[in-house]
């Protein structure tokens, strides 16, 4: 018997731990000393990082052990660098070749930083290293042969990088087990000869490349592999046998690919799974309904494909499925699974299918969050136990046909947590209830197009959290209640297409939203990510609901029978958008207050009893792209300048009374509308003696003018003032010019050192619409050609408003310190009183904008110009982000500008502001042109050098497509230039993206790469985008362009 069993328990394990306490004595060792060998490296490398939080941390300890990110280990008695680990520390440089001198590392992460250039390693010395993780930086060209010799490599990650090469030529790696070059631009066909060198591998992550061919040699993967990510290549062809039998698989993604055939009852055999992503590929026939052995799968996806037939009912037994997303396929009949056994669901979306029948009833889980059924065929009232959907955030029931409109209310007013409810198009002939509780987390609220009878319900005064309303498209009447303006989060109206009556309530014109940035930045939160769309009518584009931020702030009131005036007090609104009050009975002036909402981007007054003149003021609205008020009985001169140089003749018809340069000249009748003054109206009184009085004192008075300006045009100098031109400025003088000077400053680097003020005027013709060649920022571009035969640009800024100053004086700041080929170079300046002239170069070839969109004769620009455009104008970006740390916040095709040789320069910075060395941001107003603006700025109001970078991805995207940002199509799904592009990509019609002018087969590698480039830049997350340091680095990569 073993004298242990006679002892106490508790002695025992006082035994034990002070076994443990003398064992770790035992291994403790003394603070260990850096290795002069690895000192002197580490000191190497860190004289080739010229940024890092590590690098000041490192130069005020003399022992390496103890850096930040070092750590030692006994080798051979000897104290050496074993682990280096330098993720995340904001170093930025190359990688030193000093790197190979560190043969005894283990583990080496220099992940998450911003390291460019290539590797100039030798690392068959690393026969230790287990670990190497190198993603997410700039890295860039071949590495296939760097990586040889690493016996001992376990994990080796070099995703999102720059990285080029044939995937099939990596070397051998006996122990990996864990393989990530995802996000590089690796090519070839993709080969498995990786799994036969490496028996031990578990993760292979290939994803986001440019790989082509199938998936042959999968027989090659042992069965040990458990995630196999080869998403968004080029790869095609049908799923072979030998992919079913890698029976360990966890986390299966082929998305964004051409794989087609269909799916095979094989896959019953990877029980394992615990994610299926098939989505947007070419998949068709049934879903084989074998997921009854998946009992582990959490998600399945397989969207976007053309699955036909029944849902598979073997779903119902995948008890921990947390998303089933098929939308848009070819499903059809019911939707019969029992969805009690789902427990776990969070989101389901079966949306754009063939589905038919009542909504499924058995859907109760209280884990689901997100719900879209939309656009199928189902019919019948909505079930009531969905009052047990407690967790339900997101619903979408649209462009279907159910009815009970009422009941649907009561059932649904029970999700307490819904934010999201779209109803469109169903409910067909029925009427709005009057009475309704609930819904006091509601955001956004859509029950358009459903030919619904009554009037505006109270209940919805009661939704206080609500932003977006939708009731279009119905047969409501009755007045619009002046509660809706006490709406604080409401920025989104559409009341139109309906019959209300009764005048526009004032009170709309205290919608907090839409009258301070603040209070409209903090409505803007996005409930869900799910990209659901809402038709307005047949023919107008989607609507992205979900998403608040990227659809613009409106108040839309067309096509009703209202009356009444248009309240002054609507110039508050300086939030709003789009103001569409067209097709109603309005009558009254225009007021001029709407020039004050800066914002503004479309203002349709058509088709109603209006009068008066149009104010002058309107050509101050810079972002006016739509303006129309055909059709009613206005009069007088249509405002001069700004946006009204680019309004078709369609908006000023039917008024009889107006006249201008768009329609016809104005005559001195039409100019003068003002009310007769006393004067006037007395001047019947007048003796004739009086009248020859004033006639001949009238005489006098110009003759003595007359005389003066003779006088003084005789005695000008050089043209020191600017006086003797201003009477063909549009404008009166103003009081405060008399007291400010003339002031001309002509750079160093400007081509005309003896220039005027007189000199200016003349080279313009004072300034006659003939010479316009550009609307710029708060003010027009005219052409001057100089005494000295040099061609330059001057931009006449105008407006009294600070704004105005302040982009005055940021831009001659920041463009006298900004000197690059890439940027339009700023000669000069000149002030008078409040006038302001910018001098530049001139680019012969005007703006790529023109080159895109405008050019009449049918040429367009090559893709080898659209690259080297491209490359140039992302040059000049990049430096402004670092040399003077400017922030452009208005990158657009037509502050591009182009030379005779078509390089790309930089223009406009009069959104810019300066940065401090050490900021990251700026806060302002919003700011921007439509189309460009990054999500961001609608909910921060704060301009980042990543809201640039965005910025710069449409204009990638423009030059590939030959498309505007804005109103690119009118595709029920589709609305802007960005959510087009995505659309196509996620439905693999990848080619119909491009301009049909430069797709070309021997372009196809580069256009598919600046398209990669493009959709970094435009993700929704700004933290995820490159830099434009990055961006360059990546279009240089693609290959260079010959001058022409």
């Amino acid at each position: 018997m073993v004298i242990w069993e006679f002892l106490p328990m508790s002695f025992l394990c006082w035994v034990f731990l002070a076994y443990l306490f003398c064992t770790s004595l035992s291994l403790e060792t003394p603070v260990q000393t850096c290795h002069p060998y690895d000192l002197l490296a580490l000191k190497e490398i860190a004289g080739n990082l010229t940024d890092g939080v590590i690098l000041s941390a490192w130069s005020n300890e003399p022992n390496c052990c103890k850096w930040d990110g070092v750590v030692c280990g006994n080798v051979s008695a000897q104290s050496r660098v074993i682990r280096l680990n330098l993720s995340r520390k904001g170093l930025r440089g190359v990688v030193s070749q000093s790197l190979e001198k560190l043969d005894q590392l283990k583990l080496l992460d220099l992940s998450h930083n911003h390291l460019e250039g290539g590797l100039p390693l030798d690392l068959s010395k690393w026969k230790q290293l287990e670990v190497l993780d190198l993603s997410h930086n700039v890295l860039l060209g071949p590495v296939l042969r760097v990586f040889d010799g690493l016996e001992s490599i376990h994990s080796l990650n070099i995703s999102s990088n720059l990285f080029t090469g044939n995937f099939s030529e990596f070397g051998e790696f006996p122990n990996l087990v864990a393989f990530n070059i995802s996000n590089n631009s690796f090519t070839g066909s993709f080969k498995f000869e990786i799994c036969s060198f490496s028996k031990k591998l578990k993760v292979l992550d290939i994803s986001l490349n440019h790989l082509t061919g199938d998936l042959g040699g999968l027989d090659n993967c042992s069965s040990l592999l458990q995630q196999l990510h080869v998403d968004s290549n080029d790869l095609g062809g049908h799923l072979p046998d030998s992919l079913y039998s890698m029976t360990s698989l966890e986390q299966l993604s082929l998305s964004a690919n051409n794989f087609s055939g269909q799916l095979s009852p094989q896959l019953s055999k990877l029980s394992k799974l615990k994610s299926l992503v098939l989505s947007g590929n070419r998949f068709h026939g049934l879903l084989p309904n074998v997921f009854g052995n998946l009992t582990l799968l959490e998600q399945l996806a397989a969207h976007s494909n053309r699955f036909s037939g029944p849902l598979p009912s073997t779903i119902s037994y995948l008890s921990v499925l947390r998303v089933l997303d098929l939308r848009n396929n070819s499903l059809s009949g019911p939707v019969d699974l029992d969805f009690t056994k789902l427990t776990s669901l969070c989101t389901l979306d079966l949306a754009t299918n063939h589905f038919k029948g009542n909504l499924p009833v058995s859907l109760s889980s209280r884990e689901l969050k997100i719900m879209s059924l939309a656009k199928n065929e189902f019919t019948g009232p909505i079930p009531e136990n969905y009052a047990n959907l407690s967790s339900l955030v997101f619903l979408s029931l649209s462009n279907n046909s159910l009815s009970n409109l009422s009941g649907a209310l009561s059932v649904l007013q029970h999700c307490r947590n819904l934010s999201t409810l779209i109803l469109t198009r169903n409910f067909r002939g029925e009427e709005i209830p009057k009475n309704v509780s609930g819904f006091e987390n509601l955001m956004i609220f859509a029950l358009g197009n459903c030919g619904l009878d009554g009037r505006i319900p109270i209940w919805l005064y009661n939704c206080s959290k609500l932003q977006v309303l939708d009731l279009s498209w119905n047969h409501l009447d009755g007045e619009i209640p002046p509660w809706i303006g006490e709406m604080e989060k409401l920025f989104y109206l559409d009341f139109s297409n309906n019959s209300l009556t009764g005048e526009i309530p004032k009170n709309l014109t205290d919608l907090k939203s839409l009258i301070s940035p603040h209070n409209y930045a903090s409505s803007l939160n996005s409930p869900t990510g799910i990209p659901l769309f809402v038709k307005r009518n047949q023919s107008g584009s989607g609507l992205q609901y979900n998403q608040a931020s990227s659809f613009p702030p409106s108040i839309l009131l067309s096509n009703n029978r209202l009356n009444g005036t248009i309240w002054p007090e609507i110039g508050r609104l300086k939030q709003l958008h789009v103001l569409d009050l067209s097709k109603n009975n309005i009558t009254g002036t225009i007021p001029s207050s709407i020039s004050n909402m800066g914002n503004l981007e479309v203002l349709d007054l058509s088709c109603n009893d209006l009068n008066g003149s149009i104010p002058a003021s309107f050509n101050k609205l810079t972002f006016l792209s739509k303006f129309n008020v055909a059709n009613n009985h206005l009069q007088g001169a249509i405002p001069t300048g700004g946006q009204f140089l680019s309004f078709p003749n369609s908006s000023f018809e039917g008024n009889p009374g107006l006249c201008g340069k768009i329609i016809s000249p104005c005559a001195a009748s039409n100019l003068d509308l003002r009310p007769a003054s006393p004067l006037a109206s007395s001047s019947s009184k007048l003796g004739r003696g009086g009248i020859i009085g004033i006639t001949i004192s009238i005489g006098v008075g110009i003759a003595l003018l007359l005389a003066i300006v003779l006088l003084r045009v005789s005695r000008r100098d050089a043209g020191h003032q600017i006086g003797d031109f201003e009477e063909d400025f549009s404008r009166p003088p103003r009081s405060s010019d008399t007291f400010v000077p003339s002031k001309l400053v002509l750079f160093q680097n400007s081509d005309c050192k003896e220039l005027t003020v007189a000199d200016l005027l003349k080279s313009t013709n004072n300034f006659n619409q003939s010479n316009i060649v550009g609307c710029g920022g708060f003010g027009l571009v005219y052409k001057a050609e100089l005494p000295n035969g040099i061609k330059t640009a001057i931009k006449r800024l105008s407006g009294d408003c600070g704004q105005m100053e302040r982009e005055f004086q940021a831009e001659v700041e920041a463009l006298s310190r900004a000197q690059h080929k890439n940027l339009v170079s700023l000669q000069g300046y000149c002030q008078h009183g409040s006038d302001r002239l910018l001098i530049y170069s001139y680019m012969e070839n005007g703006s790529l904008d023109y080159w895109l969109h405008e050019r009449v004769d049918g040429s367009s620009l090559t893709w080898d110009i659209r690259l080297k455009i491209a490359q140039g104008a992302a040059h000049g970006l990049a430096y402004l982000h670092k040399e003077p740390n400017i922030v452009h916040r208005d990158i657009k095709t037509s502050n591009i500008l182009l030379n005779e040789r078509f390089e790309a320069h930089l223009a406009d910075f009069g959104l810019s502001r300066l940065l401090h060395p050490y900021d990251t941001h700026v806060t302002t107003d919003l700011v921007g042109t439509l189309g460009y603006i990054p999500p961001e700025y609608s909910q921060t109001l704060t301009a980042t050098f990543r809201g640039d970078v965005y910025s710069f991805g449409v204009v990638l995207l423009e030059l590939l497509t030959g498309k505007r940002p804005v109103e690119v199509c009118r595709g029920k799904n589709c609305r802007d230039l960005v959510s087009w592009v995505f659309q196509l990509k996620s439905e693999n019609r990848v080619e119909e993206i491009f301009d049909t002018s430069i797709w070309d087969t021997s372009y196809e590698r580069q256009l598919l790469e600046v398209l990669s480039i493009a959709c970094q830049c435009i993700v929704q997350d700004p933290r995820q985008r490159p830099s434009i340091d990055q961006v360059v680095l990546w279009l240089e990569a693609i290959g260079s362009v010959k001058e022409r």
